[in-house]
């Protein structure tokens, strides 16, 4: 059995929020959304894929994204 903790999840991401807290202090909500399109389009794994799905939903038209589209939601009454 080990003993002693080596790694705390809790706490990395406590530090990574409050990174990303200072990053974006001061930013409006458009800087900070264009700031987090810029990082995933960089990164190596998500820009790709991003960009891929990007390109197949502009492909498709509004009714073939969505299943339901014809759908009724509710419940029948007698």
């Amino acid at each position: 059995m080990r003993t002693g903790k080596t790694f705390d999840c809790v706490q990395m991401k406590w530090d990574i929020q409050r990174k990303l807290r200072e990053e974006e202090k001061g930013l409006s909500l458009d800087e900070r959304q264009a700031l987090m399109q810029s990082k995933i389009m960089a990164d190596t794994i998500l820009g790709p894929w991003l960009q891929r799905v990007t390109k197949r939903q502009s492909t498709q038209t509004a009714d073939a994204c969505v299943a339901e589209a014809g759908a009724i939601y509710g419940s029948r009454t007698k």
